[in-house]
Parts: C-alpha cells; sequence; structure tokens
C-alpha cells in the first residue's frame, strides 16, 4: 500500500507538502497540487482520514442543509461544491430541517458532538433558538442564499438585481403591465424592491398590484388564470420553477401563448427553460458553489479572527424567444 513518503518521492516534493495538498489545497500551487494528486493516482494513494481527524480532533465533514429536495438549483450547487472538496480530505453531508427549525434535529448533536467542522445552511426566517445554536458553535456556520443574522457569514444571490434586470428588459421592450409572481418570504423582499426601482429608473410609476407573493406548498393554478384575466398583463416574471410551471399550465388553459399572446421570463435557468425558448434570470450555478465552498475551505484553514463576510453574487439575464417587442 502506498504512502504518502512514496507520493512525495514520486512527485519530487516534501511529505509537508503531500500534506498541505489534501488539507489545504488552496495554500498550494496548482501546478504542485496536480502533480502531486498525479502522483497519488498512479501510486494507487488514499490519505488515512479517520488517523488524520483524529489526530487533529477533527472531523473533516461538512454539513449542508437543503430547504427543498425537489429544488434542482440546491443539487446542482452541492455538485460543485463536491467538486470542489474532491482535492480536500473534506466530505460533504446533506441534512433535512425538521419544522423550518434547525435546532429541533440532528443538526445540533452533531454541532455539540464536534461531528462537523462546518454548516451551510439556509434561514427561512429569524429564529432565536437557531441563532443561539449557530453563535455558541464552536463550528464555522456560514448562511445560504438569505441573510437573517448579521453576525454570521453568509452568501447570497442578489435578487434585487436579478429582478431589476427583468424588468428593466420588459420595459425596454415596450411591456407596462409586468406581473411579478414572487415566492412569499418572511419581511422584506428586496425582488420587490429590484422591480420598482427598473420603473422609477425610466420615471415610471409601478402598480403595487402587479406584484403578487405565493407559497410553493400548494397548487395556485387557478389563482394565478384569475390574476392574469383581471389583471391582463403583457408579460410575467416567475420567481422560482413552481410558479413557472403553473403560470404555463395556467396559460394552456386561457389558451394564451409566449411570447405570442404574453411574454414570459422565468427566474432560474433550468434546462427546459432553454428547451422551451424561455428567457430567464440565470444564477451561476459554478460561481455559486465554487464561492461556498471556497469560503467554507478559508475560514476552516485560519485560526486568526475574521470580520463577518457578507458575499453578493449577481445573476445574470439570458435572452431567448419568450419576449415580444410592443
Amino acid at each position: 500500500m502506498a504512502t504518502s513518503k512514496d507520493v512525495a518521492r514520486r512527485a519530487g516534493v516534501s511529505v509537508a507538502t503531500i500534506s498541505r495538498v489534501y488539507q489545504y489545497p488552496e495554500r498550494v500551487k496548482p501546478e504542485t497540487r496536480e502533480l502531486v494528486l498525479k502522483a497519488a493516482r498512479e501510486l494507487d494513494y488514499y490519505p488515512n482520514l479517520l488517523a488524520r481527524s483524529l489526530k487533529q480532533s477533527r472531523s473533516n465533514s461538512i454539513g449542508i442543509a437543503v430547504n427543498d429536495f425537489t429544488n434542482p438549483f440546491y443539487f446542482q450547487v452541492i455538485e460543485q461544491i463536491h467538486n470542489r472538496l474532491d482535492h480536500t480530505d473534506y466530505q460533504l453531508l446533506t441534512f433535512s430541517p425538521s419544522g423550518n427549525y434547525f435546532s429541533n434535529n440532528k443538526v445540533i448533536r452533531y454541532l455539540r458532538s464536534n461531528q462537523l467542522d462546518a454548516f451551510l445552511f439556509t434561514p427561512l426566517f429569524y429564529n432565536k433558538e437557531d441563532l443561539r445554536l449557530f453563535t455558541n458553535s464552536k463550528q464555522y456556520c456560514l448562511q445560504l442564499y438569505t441573510d437573517y443574522y448579521d453576525g454570521l457569514d453568509s452568501i447570497t444571490i442578489d435578487d434585487r438585481y436579478g429582478t431589476y434586470l427583468a424588468v428593466k428588459y420588459l420595459l425596454e421592450n415596450g411591456h407596462r403591465k409586468i406581473l411579478v409572481l414572487n415566492v412569499a418570504v418572511d419581511g422584506k423582499d428586496v425582488r420587490d424592491e429590484g422591480y420598482n426601482q427598473a420603473y422609477f429608473d425610466r420615471d415610471l410609476v409601478p402598480d403595487p398590484e402587479y406584484i403578487l407573493h405565493y407559497s410553493c406548498n400548494r397548487n395556485y393554478i387557478k389563482s394565478i388564470e384569475d390574476n392574469i384575466m383581471r389583471l391582463k398583463p403583457t408579460a410575467i416574471i416567475c420567481h422560482a420553477e413552481t410558479l413557472t410551471i403553473w403560470t404555463l399550465s395556467a396559460l394552456k388553459e386561457l389558451n394564451l401563448n409566449y411570447p405570442e399572446d404574453i411574454s414570459l421570463i422565468a427566474y432560474d435557468d433550468h434546462p427546459w427553460a432553454d428547451i422551451m425558448g424561455i428567457t430567464a434570470v440565470a444564477q451561476p450555478i459554478t460561481l455559486v458553489g465554487s464561492t461556498i465552498a471556497d469560503t467554507v475551505l478559508d475560514a476552516l484553514s485560519s485560526t486568526d479572527p475574521k470580520p463577518v463576510i457578507k458575499k453578493k453574487i449577481r445573476p445574470e439575464l439570458i435572452m431567448r424567444d419568450s419576449v415580444r417587442m410592443l
């Protein structure tokens, strides 16, 4: 069985470099890291993660909570995180929150028993018990996609900017009656701000009646049909895959087609949106996943105190054939 000394000899580096490649790859030059990994593959070498974690009093495990197992966005991001962690000792464990609270399920047991080195989660709303759990934890905790806790690091998508891009594009194409279907959130919705700002920038007054919020835990196709008939929008922006599917069903029931009868923009660029020619606000999956992984690895590799990190990633507009000019 090959050892780290064998890999070091094959790669022409020190044993300490082998250790750094697997523990702190970001500290090793890319060409050196690839040289070591190539030698490890040739020798069929695998580091002893259990022995190393016991020696260092670390679990080499990173936990991530997935709020919606039906949303492909989360799994695409997780895949990117996995790809980034492949060259490290860390493994990624997934959790499902219980009743929207993290403190009521096994996450708390993992954190208190030091079975996780870091925990990534998406707070759905502000919760004092969860805040106490994360702030008192010895492990690194990172908020994803929402930022309810000022004292914890966060990586979010700039949904205000994404909505602004979509509305601005529709306004430039002559649309004024733009219906936005948002997912209901707790507190202020920055997507509404992006909608309003796009109108203000063109010296137009937005109509708040055209901003609707839906919960995705029940079917609202009939409600969307009724609102389309009542408001008669020339364009619709759907802020979730479920809302886009419901809207497509509603348009079919009303015998309306896009873009001939109504323009359509989806928020999140799913593979089927490309196939169906739907213009979409795309979240850069690769960038999101790599940013999350690099932020966690950087935090775990340093013992020095750092200021709270708040990173915001901007989406982009992918223009296809679902918007027509008026």
